[in-house]
Parts: structure tokens; C-alpha cells; sequence
């Protein structure tokens, strides 16, 4: 008697920074579809928002498919419990809005930032990785042999968070970057620094800040996100897991 053919199975991956949600559809291989939303600024919007995009991105027909969502802020198992660039949204359990029967994970946005950076690439073999991403806010992880490390005090904004907010020149900017972030990539010796988010991806902004990494005595690889924009929506459909696996 011939066997089934396993059902196919898709993830969906929710990157929710302070701006912007990054949502993907992701077959494990490639990006089926994708969708940007500005980010609401209160819990009800933000049930509403997310339920909306469940709509327009949950598979069809049936199929397999679970969630995972990566927060800029403070993570306990499925809640957000503080998000420093979205002030209003408090104690918010993702678990509530979706359906019970889905698989849902949440993490960090910068965890899952470097997970998916290290999960195809050469990266993975390397000992010490150190991950950011510079946007809205400026998000730090860590990785060993492969594995992203749960560094809680990561989740909380470094205490020159709102002095780098402050500044609009980029030159001084990539300048104050490099100054704070190689004093954790020293403290946690990095062989490689990921760096990704919105600034950090612009080519022009990652030159400057690597040179000034470099002046502040970082010796390892530099270098900029392999996947893009939704690296860390791609690093959150990694989190979860199917169910009928």
C-alpha cells in the first residue's frame, strides 16, 4: 500500500519593530509573499493588525502552517511583555490572537535577526557571533557554536539608547555606533559582527560604522545582513515548530 505524501507545510514569520511588521510567507526554501504594515500603537490596534495579516497570509486549502513572531523589547514564553519603541503596548500574549490549534513561538526581534543570519551560512561554523540591528532602536544578540544565546539584559535598550536616537548625522552617528557596540562585540569576542535593520542595511551608513568599528580595535569580520529586510521575519518562522511533526 503506497504511503501519503507528507502535507505541505508553511511557516509564517511576523518581525514587529517599532515602525513597521515585516511578514513573510516562507516554504523553508524561498518567500511566497511578503507584507509591511506600519505598527500600531496600542494593544487593540495591534490585535487587529496582526489578525488582519493572519487573514491575508494564512495558507490555503488547508495546509500546514505555523507562526512565529520576533518583538523588539522584553519576551516571557508568548508575551511581549515591554516594547521600548512602542511604550503603550504592555504585557500583550500573541497566544490570545491567534487560533489555539496553530503552533506560535515568540522571541526577540535580534535573536531572531542572527538565527536566521547563522542558519544557512558560513557563519554557523563560526565560534562567536555577535548580531545587530540598527533601526528604530538598536537591537544586540549573541551566538555560540551555532546556537543564539538567551542574553536577557539584550532585550532592554542599552542605557545610550536614547542619545543615539537623538542624533541625525549619520557620519556622527556611525561614529557613536561604533564607539558603544565594539565594547560588547570585545566583551563577548566576536569573530564576526551581523549587522542588519534599516540603517544598518544601507550601504553607505554600514561603511562608515565598520571603519569605525575598526578605529575602536574591532579585528573580525564585519559584515552586513545576507537576507535583507526580512531577516528577522525569516528568523522568526525558524522559532516555530509543526505540530504534527
Amino acid at each position: 500500500m503506497q504511503s501519503k505524501s507528507p502535507a505541505k507545510y508553511y511557516r509564517v514569520g511576523i518581525d514587529i519593530g517599532g515602525t513597521k511588521i515585516k511578514t513573510i510567507l516562507w516554504n523553508g526554501k524561498k518567500i511566497l509573499k511578503s507584507l509591511e504594515t506600519p505598527t500600531p500603537q496600542n494593544k487593540k490596534r495591534l490585535e487587529n493588525e496582526l489578525k488582519n495579516i493572519f487573514k491575508k497570509l494564512k495558507p490555503k486549502n488547508g495546509a500546514d502552517f505555523s507562526i512565529g513572531i520576533a518583538a523588539a523589547g522584553v519576551v516571557k514564553n508568548t508575551t511581549l511583555v515591554f516594547a521600548p519603541n512602542i511604550p503603550k503596548i504592555k504585557n500583550f500574549d500573541f497566544r490570545k490572537v491567534f487560533p489555539e490549534n496553530v503552533s506560535l513561538a515568540v522571541d526577540n526581534d535580534a535573536r531572531a535577526f542572527l538565527k536566521a543570519e547563522i542558519a544557512p551560512g558560513s557563519a554557523k561554523k563560526t565560534k562567536r557571533v555577535f548580531g545587530l540591528t540598527v533601526g528604530t532602536g538598536v537591537g544586540r544578540a549573541f551566538a555560540k557554536n551555532g546556537v543564539v544565546q538567551k542574553i536577557k539584559k539584550f532585550e532592554e535598550p542599552e542605557i545610550w539608547e536614547k542619545e543615539y536616537q537623538k542624533i541625525r548625522n549619520k557620519n556622527i552617528l556611525a561614529n557613536f555606533l561604533g564607539a558603544n557596540v565594539s565594547k560588547l562585540a570585545k566583551k563577548y569576542e566576536s569573530e564576526i559582527i551581523v549587522v542588519g535593520g534599516g540603517l544598518g542595511r544601507q550601504k553607505n551608513f554600514f561603511n562608515k560604522f565598520a571603519s569605525f568599528l575598526r578605529i575602536n580595535g574591532i579585528k573580525g569580520e564585519i559584515r552586513r545582513s545576507k537576507l535583507g529586510k526580512y531577516a528577522a521575519a525569516i528568523g522568526a518562522s525558524l522559532l516555530s515548530k509543526r505540530i504534527n511533526s
